[in-house]
């Protein structure tokens, strides 16, 4: 059984020494007499046992600390790392947040694996980016609207909580500058919302034509940017250890891991650059289909205007009917006793000329108006089609030098872990460290781990490409279709609209003439 260890200036020398430094630079800083601790910036304590966070003073300038897979029980001592932005606390046995107040400029906090049920202590940690507590003990939902305060807030894990599992999309509404949960990319669809009707603008109160924020970043997931060598490593225990051979894989491994993430970060610009590009088109196309629709509607509307002041004449006779009115029914009287003519000239009905082929030429002029909008919709739609595809192609071919130089730098790490695994497995008097051969069982399951991890990873690039290939062209295709069906549904409600006002106007003519 392990027994607890105690943070010591020895035990932090070494850590930093085997994990930050190459062999080289280890040996020659452990020859000197005075280590000078503030080069450290970066340490990782994890795996050794330790209980208490003690004797860290030293190192005031640690930017990023580990603490993980320890037996740590309370957050404590670490008012001295004012520099500290990363700090990792997950799998230890911590059940309150507390003693945070001085770590103002920390921006990726993990709490995973303890058993904190509350969510407290972390006001002046307003720079946080990046929170991740899953697998704790918080039972309350309201717990997770503490960390609305955090306006930075960009990726958060909350998983495996009994409070947030199935309320995924729950937690998406409530935080709207969210990108990622769970570690899963927040989808368009799951940041889409209900598009309001504009009946201003539209006969018919037709619904805008789709919303460009509803599909924003389409083509992007949870494997573009900072995250892709999470993705690449995602449950990879083979690659992990392998990547801690010796000091010149170890060497190897952080270039391959900067590399990798400075592509997937430049995959990641790429994307958001021709989803703006994208994003401005749709804006130009909604402006010019409002414009068309205004026309439309404003011109459709004077000829229903029309018809509506003939209906108020109908209803109202003018002073001079009036009198030919009364006039009629006198001489109608009058010749009830013998005097005077019938006279059926001044019926109401004939103050105003309207007939049902005046209804039948309103009605055909309604439905050209309502047929020359359509075809310059379909036309408009023509022209967003040509200048999608474009972009699509644009786009696409912008991905082949990125995912190649992936590759190319899978390869070359993949060569220099394997050559110097095969120069100690193959030498007998070579010892192969312990860990190695618990893990693996023998030389050979090394080597060929060496080649499956490197396979892996260049299939995962392969896999990750096609789908954003994918992805893209199901937007574009997608995007037109829905454009299609909108302006369908909106010409088939201002048709229906225009038969029913005219079949109304049709019957208040029929009603006017049994009067």
């Amino acid at each position: 059984m392990d027994l607890p260890q105690v943070i010591s200036s020895e035990i932090i020398k070494k850590s930093y020494l085997k994990h930050e430094c190459s062999k080289d630079v280890a040996l020659i800083l452990s020859l000197e007499q005075e280590f000078d601790w503030q080069i450290i910036k970066k340490l990782n304590l994890s795996l050794l046992n330790i209980v208490h966070i003690v004797g860290l003073r030293l190192i005031t300038n640690l930017e990023c600390l580990t603490l993980s897979h320890n037996k740590i029980k309370k957050i404590e001592n670490l008012d001295c790392l004012t520099k500290l932005e990363e700090l990792n606390l997950s799998y230890n046995r911590i059940t309150t947040i507390e003693n945070l107040d001085h770590l103002t400029r920390l921006n990726i906090l993990s709490l995973s694996g303890n058993k904190i049920s509350e969510l407290k202590n972390l006001d002046n940690s307003l720079q946080l980016q990046a929170f991740y507590i899953s697998n704790n003990e918080i039972t309350d939902i309201n717990q997770i609207y503490y960390l609305k305060r955090f306006k930075y807030l960009q990726c958060m894990d909350l998983s495996n909580n009994p409070a947030t599992n199935n309320n995924r999309q729950l937690i998406i509404d409530q935080f709207p500058k969210l990108i990622y949960l769970d570690n899963v990319h927040i989808t368009a669809e799951e940041r889409s919302s209900t598009v309001e009707i504009n009946d201003e603008y539209s006969l018919a109160g037709s619904e805008i034509l789709g919303d460009s924020n509803l599909i924003h970043k389409a083509f992007l997931n949870e494997t573009d940017g900072i995250q892709f060598f999470n993705y690449l490593y995602h449950e990879d225990l083979d690659g992990e250890l392998l990547s801690k051979w010796n000091s010149t894989v170890r060497g190897a491994f952080a270039t391959y891991k900067k590399q990798i993430t400075d592509s997937a970060m430049e995959l990641y610009n790429t994307s958001l650059q021709k989803l703006t590009v994208r994003d401005e088109m749709f804006s130009k196309f909604k402006m010019s289909h409002n414009r068309f629709e205004r026309k439309l509607t404003y011109e459709s509307r004077d000829i229903i205007k029309e018809f509506e002041e003939i209906r108020r004449l109908r209803m109202e006779p003018t002073e001079q009917q009036l009198m030919d009115i009364e006039t009629n029914e006198m001489g109608i009287n009058q010749d009830s006793f013998g005097v005077g003519v019938e006279n059926d000239h001044f019926s109401i009905e004939s103050f105003v000329s309207v007939s049902e082929g005046d209804i039948i030429i309103m009605k055909r002029k309604l439905h050209k108006k309502n047929i020359y909008m359509n075809k310059t919709i379909m036309d408009l739609i023509s022209k967003y089609t040509k200048l999608v595809e474009e972009e699509l192609k644009l786009f696409l071919e912008l991905l082949v030098p990125i995912f190649f130089n992936m590759r190319a730098i899978i390869s070359t790490y993949s060569e220099i872990l394997s050559e110097n695994v095969r120069l100690a497995v193959n030498n007998p008097i070579k010892i192969i460290p312990k860990e190695f051969i618990n893990h693996f069982g023998n030389r050979f399951a090394i080597n060929d781990a060496v080649v499956k991890m490197s396979d892996k990873h260049m299939e995962m690039i392969y896999k990750r490409e096609e789908l954003l290939n994918s992805n893209a062209k199901k937007w574009a295709a997608k995007s037109i279709e829905d454009l299609k069906n909108s302006e369908k549904q909106r010409f088939w409600m201002v048709f229906e609209e225009i038969t029913k006002y005219c079949d109304n106007v049709t019957i208040w003519l029929k009603s006017l003439k049994k009067l």
